[in-house]
């Protein structure tokens, strides 16, 4: 079929002036006319729209249009074009559109879908009805947005027009930051569309490294010849929260003050919430315990002579073999008997099951791509592995400014989340609002939106959506919709939308851009992941 569709703006002076004096004259009618209730029903209804229109006109400076719309159908046979118009009939009438069809007249309306701008007159006067400004934006049925990023990578098939979606989230001349937010059911894709950025990243050589709870990317990693780190019981790989590394350098702060509050958000992970004085009780513990390993506020006490090069005389970054461990804060924590329940908490991180957490660190950060494998760690100790690797990653990404990377944060609810604490949130805050200054882009992904603004009344969670350039929402259930509503300029057309998702389609915000998202794979990456 084809579909035509005619604008004829209306004078709007004239428009007004016609639409009071009708008001006066209905106005008039509607105290004089008490009998019939029918005629004073559609003469109340003609009154109300006259004096809307007449408003939108003066207040809002909207116009008033006449709007014609012509749908032309084509069949091979009468009998299948019946069958044709009655389908298009149906589905018109069904959303509350009236038809008429043009008996009599089809050859008027057949001119008046050709493309040579005729709008006949003797079909104009039974189809024509007014619609303001505000009304017509929603008649222009083919225009979606778009996005093309010279140097993006392809996400996939915008649904309306059936363009290519490319996103380059690191240009700075059009986006602010290259933060994602990715939400979605478990099943809606958003782990296959997180896998296919990683490949596609991976390809044009963007350093990235994964936070992987769910052990989902170990395959991507194998076939990419990533690096894989695992910790739990089994593993004999190990990372040690008390290190403290060259690059850890925060501005105007020092390398102690700042490890120092690092370790108080990993400390509030297993201790609970910690008050003012129960943080500066503990903080006095962990100056004492760097200080015994020779290392004060004084940045020179990191340093030390390299013996290796006799000839030239360089001082070099003490290793992790230098810093102290968990054992030795627990050490220091035992002498003093007031700290005896924060001490008795430690005990499984150097006696028992989490014993592997008190270790020096043996890994090391060159490949392009890395996953932090923590699924042994179970359920209630997933937060310590995804906070030990988020700052070991951070420390890398600090590294150097030019070079691009990304870090995906999967289940990032569990540090931000009402089962972490505000010290860990504002690390995990301060990563996204200040990764850009690193060339870098921070994902956050999550299944559990509701969990996500748990915490401080979702202050956390709001700000890192704020501070997102790029949100994609998958399939979400009602509650999450709901959610998002409040801290999204998410409209109701599209909370049907993201209901109505399926698999490996999405609604995704580009800085000002909401599109419909169809996510495209080729085959070879469809086996990889």
């Amino acid at each position: 079929m084809n579909i035509s569709i005619f604008y004829e703006k209306k004078d709007k002076y004239k428009t007004i002036r016609e639409l009071t004096y009708h008001i006066g004259n209905v106005g008039v009618d509607l105290k004089k006319n008490k009998e019939n209730v029918q005629d004073r029903d559609i003469a109340q209804y003609s009154y109300d729209d006259a004096k809307y229109i007449r408003k939108e006109m003066q207040i809002n400076n909207e116009d008033l249009y006449l709007l014609y719309i012509y749908i032309n159908v084509y069949a091979k046979s009468p009998k299948e074009l019946e069958i044709q118009i009655n389908n298009v009939e149906g589905i018109l009438e069904s959303n509350g559109i009236e038809t008429k069809r043009a008996n009599f007249r089809q050859e008027q309306l057949f001119f008046s879908c050709l493309p040579t701008m005729q709008n006949e007159y003797d079909i104009k006067n039974a189809s024509k009805r007014n619609v303001l400004t505000n009304g017509l934006v929603g008649t222009y049925p083919f225009v979606s947005s778009s996005i093309f990023d010279e140097e993006g990578i392809y996400v996939g098939n915008n649904i309306y027009n059936n363009s290519l979606v490319f996103i380059d989230k690191f240009n700075r001349e059009k986006y602010k930051n290259g933060n994602m937010c990715v939400f979605g059911t478990s099943g809606a894709g958003k782990s296959f569309f997180t896998k296919l950025q990683i490949i596609r990243n991976w390809l044009i050589g963007i350093e990235q490294y994964v936070i992987d709870p769910e052990r989902e990317y170990e395959t991507v990693c194998r076939n990419l010849k990533g690096s894989l780190f695992k910790i739990g019981p089994s593993s004999n790989t190990y990372i040690n929260i008390f290190d403290i590394r060259e690059n850890t350098i925060e501005e105007n702060k020092g390398y102690l003050a700042a490890k120092i509050q690092k370790l108080l958000g990993f400390l509030g992970l297993i201790f609970g919430e910690l008050n003012e004085e129960e943080k500066a009780k503990l903080e006095e513990k962990l100056i004492e315990t760097y200080k015994r390993k020779g290392i004060t506020f004084d940045d020179k006490t990191l340093y030390k002579a390299n013996k290796e090069n006799r000839i030239q005389i360089k001082e070099i970054f003490k290793s992790s073999y230098e810093m102290p461990k968990i054992e030795d804060f627990y050490k220091t924590l035992q002498e003093d008997k007031e700290m005896k329940k924060y001490y008795t908490q430690l005990t499984p991180f150097v006696k028992g099951s989490l014993s592997y957490l008190n270790n020096y660190t043996n890994i090391e950060l060159e490949n392009k791509l890395i996953i932090a494998d923590i699924y042994e760690l179970g359920e209630e100790n997933l937060k310590y592995g995804m906070y030990i690797f988020t700052e070991l990653f951070w420390d890398k990404i600090k590294e150097d400014r030019e070079k691009k990377k990304t870090i995906y944060l999967d289940e990032i609810w569990r540090l931000i989340g009402i089962t972490s604490n505000k010290d860990v949130a504002s690390f995990i805050y301060k990563i996204f609002k200040t990764i850009r200054k690193y060339s870098g882009s921070s994902v956050a992904i999550t299944q559990d939106v509701s969990d996500l603004f748990s915490l401080e009344n979702g202050i956390y969670g709001k700000s890192i959506l704020n501070n997102s350039c790029i949100k994609t929402f998958f399939s979400l259930e009602e509650e999450n919709i709901c959610i998002l509503e409040k801290y999204t300029n998410i409209s109701e057309k599209e909370k049907i939308e993201i209901r109505s998702l399926k698999k490996g389609e999405c609604l995704m915000f580009v800085d000002q851009n909401h599109i419909l998202v169809k996510i495209d794979s080729s085959e070879e990456e469809k086996n990889i992941i």
